[in-house]
């Protein structure tokens, strides 16, 4: 049996919060639930635990350390559970379609397999995947898709970020923060039930074990038994199964130590890509052959010791799993007869494992009017994944007279396209000073990384190494108006590594990101609202294009650019009343490259233009308290189908809309996505390779808390 050396996990022991602190009576007159109001941690946690509202005051995902977000000279945002349930969403794509600079339907919208995820033009649905700060280590498909009911808060850091978190594309990340142990005794079940058979259940348990709250546990569970918009006949739907269980555990010896182990393990069941042929609406796959069998799980804690009230150190880490069964069918071309596609047989195995560690120390100290706060790190990041990929023919599908259930064979070894074996490697050390004069806050960070990778070809036995090396930083300055006015402005940088080597085996370098932003955030002296807007210009540089001596070879001669304006505002308006709203303009262009195709254009399907707006408000002490409304818009822009630009998906407009009622405990819901139903679809390349965005969604759902 080969074994593995993972590096030593430092037993640091690192630093509890203080006790915590009950939610504040609810001014509405209004029932709220529970599991909204429960305080989960102490509240010098309250960067990372429950939001009292849609208005988040302080994060770490922008720092590593509890900052308010108006000292934080970069954009971020932060949407919490209340948000996510008033807006009933499913996905962590959902819960964030409301943020500026964010593009979830690049792949049409109706994925259900993974999160996809585009941050200011740049994807970032792999390298920008974390989890409590830490990354979620996707490989190929092998990805955490998250259900957003496992999590307290999802945040969005836009921009180069790697001074903090390494490996990053440069249009930053998204961090979803696990639901932890609370001080608090609490419970709730959820049941919900909506249109293609959509069943789920789900619960969220946990609170102290003894009386003097030092051991605190939380379970959070859920299992979905769903179809979803893609039939294949009366009695057969695309399914988008779950089973999901989280336990966590929290100990606290003392007032400042604490442990928290949080644990999960996920299984997710669907039929991979038996995507509609467009424009049919007849899937190309089978329910007979298609499969999509992902399992995972992970283990991992939050370790920290706060010496005294100047030092604190951390360490977080976590050991992951996952494993991968998937069988596709493909439309290979269409038949003379103008209504039978050819297909084709893809199905391949994968398997993934790897730990990640960040080890940090704290220090705040003063020197006359400066205060610091000094953040030192250390993390390594380690992954081993596999795959084999095999393909074959496949019956022929006629789209007039679709039938399923076909005997299709299972592809053979001797068809075997890809087998290869990859180990990647990631080292950093980083510092970061937050320095404060009066009303001036200065962010100053700093990080080496060293990056170490190989992948062995088990097909042709020959191996590509990799080693690269990087600094990247950050400096912002940001000035705190007593009106709550706070200007601000910074320059950041990323890397990333790119796998693969040119026509004469030459391994590629990393990509390099650089950005200058400016920008006001405004968040009143006692007030409930932030509004904030920025102005960006970020450039990629390193990017893979075409080869002209062969183009089935790259070279990197590429760069891209991203320039706009991001606009977001959040507020509780007046008692029951909270509104969420975001614009973005984005101006992505490919500055360089040996194709003369797509230099100057706008890569594919990437928006100029979107925006949004919710609105939720709940009645307040009147003979119908506890009966609440809510609404939302969604606006993307056209978007260009190839790289010449010359073909278009058009542009799309929809609406959300929820009812619900609240009283002694229960809630009572009914949530609808895209309302009216408005048909989008997005092609990509050409007008064969299309998906359908999501169709008109309805969910009930009843809930009950103590």
């Amino acid at each position: 049996m080969r074994q593995r050396r993972y590096p030593l996990l430092l037993g640091l022991a690192l630093a509890a919060p203080t006790h915590a602190q009950p939610a504040p009576p609810n001014t509405q007159g209004v029932q709220t639930l529970p599991s909204i109001n429960v305080r989960g941690d102490a509240p010098d946690n309250a960067a990372t635990g429950p939001i009292q509202g849609y208005v988040a005051r302080e994060t770490t995902t922008g720092s590593k350390t509890a900052t308010p977000l108006l000292e934080i000279p970069q954009s971020v945002s932060v949407v919490g559970a209340e948000e996510m349930r008033d807006r009933a969403v499913q996905t962590v794509s959902q819960a964030i379609q409301y943020v500026p600079g964010v593009q979830i339907t690049n792949f049409g919208g109706a994925e259900v397999r993974n999160d996809w995820i585009v941050l200011r033009g740049f994807d970032a649905k792999l390298t920008g995947d974390f989890r409590d700060g830490l990354s979620q280590l996707p490989y190929d498909q092998i990805r955490a898709r998250t259900d957003p009911y496992a999590l307290e808060r999802v945040e969005v850091i836009r921009g180069p970020s790697s001074v903090l978190y390494g490996q990053v594309a440069p249009g930053g990340l998204v961090n979803r923060i696990t639901k932890r142990p609370t001080d608090e005794a609490f419970g709730e079940v959820v049941l919900q039930a909506g249109n293609f058979d959509r069943r789920q259940a789900a619960f969220d348990i946990g609170g102290p074990i003894d009386q003097d709250g030092k051991y605190l546990y939380r379970m959070t569970g859920i299992l979905r038994d769903a179809g979803t918009q893609v039939k294949y006949d009366s009695s057969h739907r695309y399914p988008d199964d779950l089973a999901y269980i989280a336990p966590a555990f929290t100990w606290r010896p003392n007032a400042d130590t604490s442990l928290t182990l949080l644990t999960n393990f996920q299984r997710d069941r669907t039929d991979g890509e038996s995507r509609p042929v467009y424009p049919t609406h007849v899937p190309v796959g089978d329910y007979d052959f298609n499969r999509y069998d992902r399992r995972q799980y992970a283990i991992g804690y939050l370790l920290e010791h706060r010496y005294n009230n100047a030092l604190t150190l951390r360490q977080n880490a976590r050991y992951q799993y996952g494993k991968l069964d998937q069988r596709d069918l493909y439309n290979l071309r269409l038949r003379p007869d103008g209504h039978t596609i050819q297909r084709y047989a893809l199905v391949s195995k994968e398997s993934a494992d790897g730990v990640v560690i960040d080890n940090q120390a704290e220090y705040r100290f003063q020197l006359g009017r400066v205060s610091h706060t000094l953040l030192a790190g250390l993390d390594y990041k380690f992954q081993d994944g596999q795959q084999w990929y095999r393909q074959g023919m496949a019956p022929d599908l006629d789209l007039d007279n679709p039938v399923y259930g076909q005997n299709i064979p299972y592809p053979s070894a001797a068809n075997t396209i890809i087998d290869q074996k990859d180990v990647n490697r990631q080292l950093g050390v980083y510092v970061q000073d937050q320095i404060r004069v009066d009303k001036v806050v200065v962010t100053l960070g700093g990080r080496q990384d060293w990056a170490r990778g190989s992948s062995r070809n088990r097909l042709t036995d020959t191996t590509v190494e990799q080693r690269d090396t990087a600094f990247t930083g950050r400096l912002g300055l940001a000035y705190l108006f007593d009106s709550g006015v706070t200007p601000y402005v910074s320059y950041s940088t990323s890397f990333l590594p790119q796998s693969g080597v040119s026509m004469d085996s030459t391994p590629f370098k990393p990509t390099r990101g650089e950005q200058y932003e400016f920008g006001v955030k405004y968040q009143p002296p006692g007030s409930n609202s932030l509004v904030a807007i920025s102005v960006f210009d970020l450039t990629q540089r390193n990017a893979l294009t075409p080869d002209p001596r062969n183009t089935n070879f790259s070279v990197q001669t590429g760069e891209i650019g991203s320039r706009g304006i991001e606009l977001e505002g959040k507020a509780n308006l007046t008692r029951g009343l909270d509104l969420i709203a975001s614009y973005t303009l984005n101006d992505v262009k490919v500055n360089k490259s040996n194709n003369p195709a797509e230099e100057g254009n706008t890569p594919i399907v990437t928006p100029r233009h979107m925006a949004s707006a919710w609105m939720n408000y709940t009645l307040p002490d009147t003979v119908f308290k506890g009966l609440g409304f809510g609404a939302g818009v969604r606006y993307i822009g056209k978007t260009y189908v190839n790289v010449a630009n010359t073909i278009e998906n058009g542009s799309s407009f929809m609406v959300d809309a929820g009812v619900h009622y609240q009283v002694d405990g229960w809630r009572f819901a009914v949530d609808a996505t895209n309302l009216f139903n408005r048909e989008t679809i997005v092609c990509r390349n050409n007008t064969l390779n299309c998906r359908y965005g999501l169709e008109r969604t309805v969910i009930a759902s009843v809930a009950y808390r103590w």
